[in-house]
């Protein structure tokens, strides 16, 4: 017997929609390897609008309605000139996905979504580091009182699993300590440096490619790094911190001088996020300019990838390394989030 699942979706950018085309494309497999029918009975954002449907609105139609219209259509029965919170309220959900854009200084109002989402009973997955920076352990031990799953696969690394690999199959390992490349712009901007390309050629040809926001100082000045790092560390090493606690240094200090003498040594400047317990436990945070050697393995990640190393007391040091990362593989972290909670719910764990 297929079950339905409800869903509600909180922002429809790229990856809202990526994430509800791949819901079209895994319908089949999504009705006989899971026995599960997903139905997005709500969508909300700021310049659209709401559009709500208790029997699931269509999606090949709110697609083509996007791609043609860019707004929501007001005329349709189901439009609401409402925002999240009211979409919460009057939709019929079993998991509010929160796909809404990072605020930095204090994680809203995705937080509240969230809040609001739990108390009504949803499940939550959100791709918004975000919350995670700012308000981990009230979300997590709201969620663990409300007896719902709180997901976040794709704060970090996209689709890649940091987050499941440590709970999954890390069982009982400590991360002691955790360093990445985590910005896809600066270290895209970093490699077009060293090839000699001025630092505005390098932002421009950034924005090109949708690598970087009309403003990329969020980038560059390292406060996405900030923000990711610090959802890392409240996750994986249980601190208490805030993307502000960060010791941060932008990317625009880096000189072709600079550039050219790290070349000179046989090494490469890397823009390296890190979290590290000190010696009385505390752990502090990272965003710098690192100078390293070609054998680090952080030296082979080029373009618009990522990595990140986890230090562990029981399995040592792992390395993950994700090649040039598209919309694709970020709607996939919040698929694949789908995919835990219907087995988590399917085995009442």
């Amino acid at each position: 017997m297929v079950q339905e699942l409800r869903i509600c979706i909180a922002g429809f950018g790229a990856v809202g929609q990526r994430f509800c085309r791949l819901l079209l494309e895994k319908e089949t497999e999504l009705a006989e390897k899971y026995a599960c029918r997903i139905l997005l009975t709500g969508v909300s954002t700021p310049s659209r609008g709401t559009l709500l449907n208790p029997r699931g609105l269509d999606l090949n139609a709110l697609l083509r309605m996007e791609e043609a219209k860019r707004r929501f259509d007001r005329g349709l029965p189901g439009y609401r000139d409402c925002g999240v919170f009211g979409m919460l309220e009057e939709c019929v959900a079993d998991v509010f996905c929160e796909l809404t854009t990072l605020s930095i200084s204090d994680g809203q109002p995705a937080t509240a979504y969230i809040m609001e989402a739990l108390d009504r009973g949803m499940h939550v997955i959100t791709a918004n580091k975000g919350p995670e920076a700012h308000h981990f352990r009230e979300l997590r031990d709201k969620a663990a009182a409300k007896n719902r799953l709180f997901l976040y696969e794709t704060i970090v690394l996209d689709g890649t699993p940091v987050f499941n690999l440590f709970s999954e199959t890390l069982r009982d390992n400590r991360v002691l300590g955790i360093r990445g490349i985590l910005n896809g712009t600066t270290n895209f901007v970093l490699d077009r440096l060293e090839q000699g390309v001025s630092y505005e050629e390098a932002i421009r040809e950034a924005q090109h490619i949708q690598l970087a926001e009309a403003d990329p100082s969020m980038d560059v000045d390292g406060w996405d790094g900030a923000a990711k790092i610090c959802a890392l560390a409240n996750i994986l090493m249980d601190a208490d911190l805030r993307p502000a606690d960060a010791a941060v240094k932008s990317i625009r200090e880096i000189t072709a001088a600079d550039l050219a003498e790290a070349k000179a040594q046989g090494k490469r400047i890397k823009y390296v996020c890190a979290a590290q317990r000190d010696g009385s436990g505390q752990v502090k945070l990272s965003v710098e300019p690192q100078l390293l050697p070609l054998d680090h393995a952080f030296c082979t990640v080029n373009g618009t990838s990522a990595a990140i190393t986890l230090y562990t007391d029981l399995a040592g040091e792992l390395t993950i390394i994700q090649t040039n990362p598209g919309i694709l593989q970020t709607a996939y972290g919040v698929y694949g989030d789908l995919l835990t909670l219907l087995a988590k719910v399917a085995s009442g764990r």
